[in-house]
């Protein structure tokens, strides 16, 4: 018999996020390898709306999951998800406090872009409005 695809080979780039995301089968992270491909990562995050909008409120500020969950009207396992990629690649931190787990921006770099493609006065959420 010949060798089977491991989820990884036939998941695509998506799986490949995850897989690095959860550790095991990581072949590299998010700001490994050249700056054109750390660029790429920071895009791919941003390819979201609800993920432009969780960076559009942390540039306001820390805030913790069940306060993402009650602005964005998603389910907290939505909300992890969409957490979890952005925090990938390195675009947002989190802090442990009891029980609860607040978020905020890594740096200023996706504020940065989010002005950029907001720079004509609108802003985020105006679009999903």
């Amino acid at each position: 018999m010949g060798r089977s695809q491991t989820s990884d080979e036939w998941k695509g780039d998506k799986g490949r996020a995850k897989g690095a995301a959860g550790g095991e089968g990581a072949t590299r992270g998010p700001t490994s390898g050249r700056p054109i491909e750390r660029a790429a990562e920071t895009l791919r995050a941003l390819s979201h709306p609800v993920r432009l909008r969780i960076v559009e409120l942390l540039a306001g500020g820390e805030l913790c999951v069940k306060g993402l969950e009650e602005v964005l009207g998603i389910s907290q396992p939505s909300v992890s998800q969409h957490l979890a990629r952005l925090r990938y690649a390195g675009l947002i931190e989190f802090e442990r406090r009891g029980h609860l787990v607040c978020y905020r921006l890594a740096s200023d770099r996706a504020s940065r872009i989010l002005e950029a493609l907001f720079e004509d006065g609108a802003e985020a959420s105006d679009e999903s409005s």
